[in-house]
């Protein structure tokens, strides 16, 4: 930032003197008419003078006279490149000596008119009345050239003026490639010399300006990097400065509240879900099983009297009642009990709960996994949830008498099967809506996966999930049993 700020105000000033050099030229293109008009009269009326005063010497005036006539310029060559060209006479063109009276002192041709007509009168009679200002003093012509009327003043300026030397210079040329080369040449050398000193200002100017823009953008870019690790609990700074990356600061302190407002109110209706889902399990299950038991109970109290044999038939479902709700129990705690609170990767969590799991459910399971490979936080998550449901549904629903869970990594996914050989069920008319597939397939879809179930009357359940894995994911192990 330091270096931009140092090449903008490097770039700015030397834009500064492009313009100031265009204007320069287009105003010494005006200003140096006014010279090149000027030198006629600084070359010319010291010469005249020598002629008419202290006395008249018409003769040596008109020699003079012609003499200017051949040598074809009314003013010197240029000193330097600065300086205003030679003023060229108009080939061919008359030039008068008239005195104040009006008469003709010396004129080029000799043998021309005697008649002296001016091209502008106005112009004539300025220079009769000694009048110095340049734009006063000339008039051009149809064809661009200056006609002058050049009044031959005293020594001591005092009126009335000597005479007037009349003549026509032509038009101002234009400046050759070969002086615009040698202008251009001075500005970039001058331009060389500014950026040579100016340079380090504007380092510090720099620096001193993109210190405290550094800063505040480096809070704002650390702020965006906690939020791309999800933690939206990192704020931007508050900062009191009018200008748009203090807006940007309160944008985002704005979208971060309102992210974590959407998380928190997502969070609590996971909750809710969750809590209504283990409310329903309980109320199909414990609570039936529990009724189903009081039921029991109070029928044996009542023929333990009458016929001992049948209340303990009824005791003895009691307990086969009192069994399955314990199971029951068992299983939900197990699904409450999340693998990052024993701080095991996926693997080895789902090797702990199908064991759980077996034991629990008197199904005896195969667990298997191949291509191990470390996984995110939620597609970790997501499977283990999914494993839990499933197995769940495989012990309450299926009646099976063996299950067998394969976890399998590959290079792009990772897939999730569970297999029982139980009695299936008919998927048509059940569909995607009984036994906790719902809460499986959106939680399979919240990571970008897909949920697949393969079963029919008598014939077992497949359940399929699998999930994509986006960027790569390190190699850890091979195959483990259970």
């Amino acid at each position: 930032m330091t270096l931009t700020y140092t090449l903008v105000t490097v770039l700015a000033l030397m834009t500064l003197e492009a313009i100031l050099f265009v204007s320069a030229a287009a105003y010494t293109q005006i200003s140096d008419t006014e010279s090149y008009l000027e030198d006629v009269i600084i070359t010319l009326v010291p010469e005249a003078r020598s002629y008419l005063q202290p006395e008249q010497d018409l003769p040596g005036l008109q020699v003079w006279l012609t003499t200017l006539s051949r040598k074809g310029y009314a003013s010197l060559e240029p000193q330097n490149i600065f300086d205003s060209p030679a003023a060229a006479i108009v080939h061919g063109s008359p030039i008068y000596i008239i005195s104040p009276d009006g008469d003709i002192l010396a004129k080029v041709p000799q043998d021309g008119t005697s008649q002296f007509i001016p091209y502008s009168e106005k112009v004539f009679e300025n220079a009769l009345a000694g009048n110095q200002s340049i734009q006063d003093l000339n008039s051009q012509d149809e064809n661009g050239n200056y006609w002058m009327a050049v009044p031959i003043y005293q020594k001591d300026h005092n009126l009335p003026v000597l005479g007037v030397i009349a003549l026509t210079v032509e038009k101002l040329p234009v400046r050759n490639l070969t002086d615009w080369v040698t202008l251009l040449a001075l500005a970039l050398l001058a331009g060389l010399v500014m950026l040579v000193a100016l340079a380090p200002f504007g380092a510090i100017f720099g620096f001193i300006l993109s210190r405290g823009l550094s800063r505040r953008l480096t809070d704002l870019s650390a702020t965006a990097q906690a939020w791309g690790k999800g933690n939206f609990s990192v704020m931007p700074p508050q900062d009191h400065n009018n200008d748009e990356i203090s807006a940007l600061g309160y944008q985002m302190r704005e979208m971060a509240s309102k992210i974590n407002n959407l998380m928190q109110d997502k969070q609590a209706l996971a909750q809710m879900k969750e809590r209504n889902r283990i409310a329903q399990e309980l109320h199909d299950t414990v609570k039936q099983q529990s009724f189903a038991t009081l039921m029991q109970v109070r029928a044996a109290r009542n023929l333990i009297p009458s016929d001992p044999t049948a209340a303990e038939k009824s005791l003895l479902e009691a307990e086969t009642l009192i069994k399955a709700s314990q199971q029951e129990l068992g299983l939900m705690i197990s699904e409450l009990r999340p693998p990052e609170l024993e701080g095991k990767g996926l693997t080895e969590a789902l090797k702990s709960f199908v064991e759980g799991w077996s034991t629990s459910a008197c199904v005896p399971a195969t667990y298997k996994v191949i291509g191990e490979r470390t996984l995110p936080f939620d597609v970790e998550h997501t499977l283990y949830r999914i494993a839990q449901e499933g197995l769940s549904n495989v012990a309450r629903h299926s009646r099976a008498s063996a299950a067998i869970i394969n976890l399998v990594f590959e290079e792009n996914q990772v897939i999730l099967i569970i297999e029982d050989n139980g009695i299936g069920f008919d998927f048509a008319e059940k569909g995607a809506s009984g036994f906790g597939l719902v809460s499986m397939q959106d939680r399979v879809k919240e990571v970008g996966g897909k949920l697949e179930i393969r079963t029919g009357m008598h014939s077992g359940t497949q359940l399929t999930a699998c999930v994509p894995l986006l960027g790569k994911t390190k190699k850890t192990g091979e195959t483990h049993n259970a």
